[in-house]
């Protein structure tokens, strides 16, 4: 099952900028991690607000578990897909357990409060990224990469079988990049999906299984990462010479740039 389908997206920031994204589709299927990936610029974050109904689309057409976007409430939305942005506010007044538990938000009624099943389901959320130790302590005394375990907790306390995470590695250090990727690759297992930007190729390898190239707004390759990951794909896209490798013990591509000494 697709749990995300965009066709010819198309958006401008303001009326006379160039397009930011200039027709570009995309899926997701139940199962599967996708990696967006381009150069600074490419239209990486504004496809992915695009897909989540953050922004709306000029021309084309996002649909979320089959339901056309424009055709579901908040809240629906809100259950199908859960997203984290590259840059959450890190002034918060509200402790890690407070945020963890406002991915709650969409299970509950207008004025309902949390239960004890929300609570258990936002400390789960905070103890699967490695952050229950951070539960009563205000987000806005939390290290960059402490604060980004926490928004991710809240993303996954939302419990949307689609997870659109916007950077959701650059803060972290390399051990908690590999719980964060362990639990994306279980939650697919499951049937859950996951569109991550990423800049880190080499763990845009490692960790998705398909991967989306964007330049200048427009898809300019697709497929598995050996397949994307290659000098003649990404050299002209990203400027500079590239060197891919394949890693000794698991065959995933590593991909350096080609810096003289």
């Amino acid at each position: 099952m697709r749990l995300l389908e965009a066709e010819g997206l198309r958006y401008r920031h303001a009326a006379d900028a160039p397009e930011a994204v200039a027709g570009a589709s995309l899926a997701v299927a139940g199962g599967e991690v996708v990696g967006l990936i381009g150069p600074n610029a490419a239209g990486k974050s504004t496809l992915a607000r695009l897909c989540c109904g953050l922004l709306t689309a000029r021309r084309g057409s996002v649909s979320l578990r089959g339901t056309p976007l424009d055709g579901l409430s908040r809240r629906e939305r809100a259950r199908r897909v859960a997203f984290l942005p590259q840059h959450p506010p890190h002034d918060l007044s509200f402790t890690a357990r407070e945020v963890a538990l406002m991915g709650r938000a969409p299970h509950l009624g207008l004025w309902s409060l949390e239960g004890p099943d929300d609570l258990a389901r936002a400390t789960a959320a905070l103890a699967e990224v490695d952050a229950l130790d951070l539960a009563d302590r205000p987000v806005s005394q939390l290290s960059g990469g402490e604060r980004q375990r926490v928004f991710l907790a809240r993303a996954f306390a939302q419990e949307a079988s689609l997870l659109v995470l916007d950077e959701p590695t650059a803060a972290l250090d390399l051990a908690h990049q590999v719980l964060l990727v362990s639990a994306l690759r279980r939650r697919a297992r499951e049937g859950g999906g996951a569109l991550l930007v990423l800049h880190d190729l080499a763990l845009a390898g490692a960790a998705c299984d398909r991967l989306v190239l964007l330049d200048r707004g427009r898809v300019v390759a697709e497929g598995p990462p050996a397949v994307v990951l290659r000098p003649a794909v990404l050299s002209p896209v990203y400027g500079t010479e590239v060197e891919v490798v394949a890693n000794p013990a698991t065959g995933q591509p590593l991909v350096a740039p080609r810096i003289p000494r």
